[in-house]
């Protein structure tokens, strides 16, 4: 079981945004590819086998003994199951219901990770959790409601599309109630990363040997090769990050980072596919980062006095 502290570093803070920013950005380029005709299941094959190989490559050039590293049992065992519930259930959810589901009413279901988290936490630790971690995610959660109070959705999905769409929180947040009790012990994040991505690539490689299954479609295939390609850079360099944020702070404070991807969301959906962008946007960054700040033990919640106390 990896040990996390339970007053997260300020360092933590940069990291959440830097990570909520990248997976926001994983989301449009997978929106972008999938709404132009390659197969969801394909994409993600694509996507953690290009993301494991660079990192693996890395952590050869690093590292001599990089199968003794990835082959150890406890690395194995956790990046398998890691890969299942964080990885490949979430990601293939997401992308099934990118192609019906608007970027922007994607993300906002993502905001219910944390607070997921944090009632998946309490339950597995037998214990509520401090009220200050309470408070700091409901100011996210308000944050989150203030960006997309004037959101009007206007969307065709289907109730599958949506069920896919509103499960993929509730694996996010098992994933990081799963990181927290078993992260291998002081492994390598670059290991962990680099095997969580792998385990998925090699599980799910069959899905290549399907009729079209590795053919990007006529239209336009070179922008669709950069694409995947950016998906992939930025898959790796996001999963980095999320296990170095894993070694600064624990599964409830990590969970924050879903608040930064519904907003680099719907930026980025605004951006790149014309939905509307919501005026109260500065506003609910002053609420997710105070919300981080609360959870994170930045900042205390006043305290009763007690009664003939000093």
């Amino acid at each position: 079981m990896i040990t996390t502290t339970s007053q997260p570093r300020a360092s933590a803070i940069p990291l959440i945004v830097l990570v909520g920013t990248l997976v926001g950005g994983n989301f449009a380029l997978a929106k972008y590819v999938v709404t132009n005709g390659i197969s969801p299941l394909v994409l993600f094959e694509w996507q953690v086998l290009g993301a494991g190989l660079a990192l693996f490559f890395i952590l050869a050039v690093r590292f001599r003994s990089v199968l003794v590293i990835l082959g150890s049992r406890p690395v194995l065992i956790y990046s398998l199951v890691n890969g299942l519930l964080g990885v490949s259930i979430p990601q293939i959810l997401s992308y099934f219901a990118l192609q019906q589901v608007p970027a922007g009413l994607f993300t906002v279901l993502i905001t219910l990770s944390p607070l997921l988290t944090f009632c998946l936490s309490s339950l597995a630790g037998r214990k509520l959790l401090p009220m200050r971690r309470l408070l700091g995610i409901l100011s996210g959660l308000a944050g989150v409601t203030v960006a997309t109070a004037d959101w009007e959705a206007s969307t065709n999905a289907g109730f599958l599309w949506l069920l896919a769409a509103a499960l993929t929180p509730f694996f996010l947040a098992l994933t990081n109630v799963y990181r927290e009790h078993a992260m291998p012990a002081g492994a390598n994040p670059l290991a962990l990363a680099a095997g969580t991505l792998l385990s998925q690539a090699i599980l799910f490689m069959p899905v290549t040997l399907f009729p079209d299954g590795g053919q990007l479609p006529l239209h336009d295939p070179g922008r669709l090769h950069l694409a995947v390609l950016c998906l992939c850079a930025v898959t790796a360099l996001s999963y980095v990050l999320t296990f170095e944020l894993y070694r600064r702070t624990d599964g409830v404070g990590f969970s924050q980072v879903g608040y930064f991807v519904t907003l680099s969301g719907i930026a980025m959906g605004a951006f790149f596919f014309g939905e509307p962008i919501r005026p109260w946007f500065a506003f609910s960054v002053l609420l997710l980062f105070l919300g981080m700040a609360l959870s994170n033990g930045h900042l205390s919640t006043p305290h009763r006095r007690v009664p003939g106390g000093d």
